[in-house]
Parts: structure tokens; C-alpha cells; sequence
């Protein structure tokens, strides 16, 4: 399945799809996914150097000269070919923050001085300074950004969207941010201990939740960042907290997998992602509006998703699933599947669903992604800055 643009002679070179089904429509959060997966291709010798060095050169040239990014942000989704804005996307920190991290992860791993120049650029143009909130008691980074009133997510109203007073997938950014030279000391750890954290536990698995406590806020994460050497400066583990929200998922699901056709003892976890319904965001309790929300659909991805943290559960739901006729592929597993009112299997491939399950089998094997996204320099400053501890 080709889901990366690999024609030299387009501006889009690099990109990659959001999804199989929308086939000229890149996410630049895909690309900082498959980025990362040139370190894994050169580890085991999926392909040869020079050409994993090629690919690696020329998608950092796209990101460089042809994407198009606001104050360095990028935009969410472009052509695949032009690398063009698509319609009126907005220019996002949280896809922006998925791009950047396989930037960091390609620049350490690879010695090539090109590579590293071109990295450096793209960092060094994030005015992360720009992009914070001064308006409220606490300092807080905006969510994204849109020129047009009638843009993505602009809700008739040009200029930036929401903050991040929440917990969700972007605690990296802080790091990167913290990293970057652009604040001060004291802005970084305002920034990081600015947004709300709502401790809750079920069964006795005590955790801070997102509002709607989606699984996958939890592990991307992790994806990059070694959470399990490192806490931050009051003691706290986000590798533990990932740890305790699974087990949470978890124990709901064997209260809960009778109610549906689809559930069973072994699988678990509430995310987001195709269903027979659209694309959804599924979620846990607990959360802001003390409820979940399912339509019985699995998700593969929910689980792998923790495999660092929880390999023990987890290697038991993947053995189940396989033996399930048609959920996995030649590609690995399905997106989704939901068997209630009847047999439905995704024919959606979501890169970033993917990239998830490669990255943290990565981790779980061998952790030449995470080893390299922490040997650089911007990671070892912004951890600094941010006074975390390794362990």
C-alpha cells in the first residue's frame, strides 16, 4: 500500500496520506510518522542507506520550502502532490508538534550534515513565543491558528482557535518548546504546569484524565519520549499514568464487554477511530461529562498503543484478534471492527493509527526511535529547563 508521495519531480515529495480513501489528501502529522520509520527501515535493513538517506534529505526539503506554516507551524492537511494548503485547513501546534518530532528523531539518528541543517531550520522558524495565551491568570499555547473566518475550526471568527488548558497528546510540546530558546525559563514551566490536570481513578486505577479520557492522548506521547527513565520535577510519570489509564480502560471493558457483540474479555480500550458511524472519538470514565461513549468498535490500535506499559495484557488481546477472520492483514491489523448489528471491518488504513502501532512496537523491541528523539539537543535543554529527573 503506498500511502508516502515518493515522485522526485513533485513539490508534495515526503508527504503522506491522511487515510487510504481520501488519496490526495496528506496530514503533516502522518509524515513525522513515517519519518520516524526510516530509523526503524535502516535498524533492520528494510532498505538500503542511501536510499533511506535520499528519502529522508528530500521529505525535509518538502517540509522546508514547500509546506506552507504559519509563524513555522505547518498547516494540518495539504495537497499531497503540490503540498499546497488543503481548502481552508488550519495551520495546528499538536500536528505540527507529530511532524517535528520524527524531525528530531531523523536529525539524531542520522549522521548526515544535510539533514541535520535542514531540521534545524525547520525548529528554529517556531515562534513558539507567538503562539502563546496571554489572556487568561495562566500562560497557555493556543491549539491552532486560521486566516479564514469560515476556515477548519475557526467557527466564524479568523485568527487563533482555544488553548490547551487541558490535558491531551501535547505534553511533548513543553519539552520541545522549553528546548527551543524562544522562552524564557520561567515561561516554559508556566506553559507545562498551566494546563488542567483532573485526577480520577476506576477500580482502584487512580490516573490524570483527559476531558473525554481517550486512550490515545495517553500514548502518543510516549511514542517519542523515554517516560519511563525520566519524571518530572514533583516526581510524577507519564509512563505510569499511561500505565493506570489502560489498566482503567481495561478494568471498564470486563465490567462492560457483555453489552456487546463485539467486546470480549481480552480487548479493551476506548479511542478514536473509524466506525460503521464515521469517525469517532470513543471515551472512558472517567471524564468531564462522567460518561462513555462506544458503539461497540474495536480498535487494534487502542492496545498496541500501551504496549510498553502493559505488555502483558496487550500481547493477549493481539493473539485474540489475530485469529479473528479478516482483522489482520497483510498490512498488520484493520483500523476497527464492529460486529453488533453486523459484520464490519474498516477498509480505512489511518497512517496515524498505523504510525502509533509501529512506533510503540519499536519501543517495545528494540527503542531506536525514543533513543534517538532523546539524544538530541533540544530534547536534553528542554528537559533541563523543565527540572525533569532521570530515574
Amino acid at each position: 500500500m503506498k500511502l508516502t508521495n515518493d515522485r522526485e519531480n513533485e513539490k508534495g515529495y515526503g508527504l503522506t496520506l491522511d487515510h487510504n480513501l481520501k488519496p490526495d489528501v496528506a496530514s503533516i502529522a502522518s509524515t513525522g510518522f513515517v519519518l520516524s520509520s526510516y530509523i526503524i527501515a535502516d535498524t533492520y535493513g528494510y532498505l538500503p542507506r542511501k536510499e533511506i538517506v535520499k528519502r529522508v534529505k528530500k521529505t525535509l526539503e518538502t517540509l522546508w520550502y514547500n509546506v506552507p506554516h504559519f509563524k513555522g507551524f505547518f498547516v494540518h492537511f495539504v495537497d499531497i502532490h503540490t503540498a499546497s494548503r488543503y481548502k481552508k485547513s488550519e495551520y495546528s501546534t499538536v500536528d505540527t508538534l507529530l511532524c517535528i518530532k520524527g524531525v528530531i528523531a531523523v536529525s539524531s539518528y542520522f549522521d548526515d550534515l544535510e539533514i541535520k541543517h535542514l531540521a534545524d531550520k525547520i525548529l528554529n522558524r517556531i515562534e513558539w513565543d507567538f503562539f502563546i495565551d496571554h489572556r487568561s491568570d495562566k500562560k497557555r499555547f493556543y491549539t491552532a491558528y486560521n486566516p479564514d473566518k469560515d476556515g477548519d475550526y475557526a467557527n466564524g471568527e479568523a485568527g487563533f482557535i482555544y488553548y490547551w488548558h487541558m490535558l491531551a497528546e501535547q505534553i511533548v510540546m513543553y519539552i520541545i518548546a522549553a528546548g527551543s530558546k524562544r522562552l524564557s525559563n520561567e515561561t516554559a514551566l508556566e506553559l507545562y504546569e498551566g494546563f488542567e490536570r483532573n485526577l480520577g481513578s476506576y477500580q482502584g486505577h487512580k490516573y490524570y484524565y483527559s476531558p473525554g479520557n481517550t486512550l490515545f492522548v495517553y500514548q502518543y506521547p510516549l511514542c517519542w519520549l523515554d517516560g519511563k527513565n525520566w519524571i518530572n520535577k514533583d516526581g510524577f510519570s507519564w509512563y505510569q499514568n499511561l500505565k493506570n489509564a489502560t489498566l482503567g480502560h481495561r478494568a471498564w471493558n470486563l465490567r462492560n464487554y457483555k453489552r456487546f457483540k463485539t467486546f470480549s474479555r481480552e480487548t479493551f480500550g476506548l479511542t478514536a477511530s473509524s466506525s460503521p458511524n464515521g469517525y469517532s472519538v470513543f471515551h472512558c470514565v472517567p471524564s468531564i461529562s462522567n460518561s462513555y461513549l462506544t458503539d461497540g468498535t474495536i480498535q487494534p490500535n487502542a492496545m498496541i498503543g500501551s504496549l510498553i506499559t502493559n505488555p502483558k495484557e496487550v500481547l493477549k488481546a493481539l493473539f485474540y484478534m489475530k485469529d479473528i477472520p479478516k482483522v489482520w492483514t497483510k498490512y498488520g491489523f484493520v483500523d476497527a471492527y464492529n460486529f453488533e448489528d453486523r459484520k464490519w471491518i474498516s477498509k480505512q488504513f489511518i497512517t496515524i493509527d498505523n504510525g502509533l502501532e509501529m512506533l510503540m512496537a519499536n519501543a517495545y523491541l528494540s527503542g531506536e526511535v525514543v533513543a534517538s528523539f532523546m539524544n538530541h539537543e533540544i530534547i536534553k535543554r528542554g528537559l533541563e529547563v523543565l527540572q525533569w529527573k532521570k530515574i
